[in-house]
């Protein structure tokens, strides 16, 4: 997850779009691991927000403090 959104912040644009599909692939296990544990701490805490089933978008200006919570997750 940490190197899959550094990778996505040098694309160009206001917001990064992470897509639980390019991180897990088809493991549905995996992908309500990350929704569960990581995606929905990171929405209550207001550094993501739900776009639809499966993405999350994270605002270009919120990237730090992202890697710094999913840090502390770790």
């Amino acid at each position: 997850m940490l190197w899959h959104i550094q990778r996505l912040r040098s694309n160009r644009g206001a917001v990064i779009s992470i897509k639980t599909r390019d991180i897990c692939g088809r493991d549905k296990r995996c992908a309500h691991a990350l929704r569960r544990i990581i995606m929905l701490s990171l929405v209550e805490k207001g550094l993501a927000k739900r776009h639809k089933q499966g993405v999350y978008l994270i605002e270009r200006k919120d990237v730090e403090r992202v890697l710094a919570a999913l840090r502390e997750l770790i």
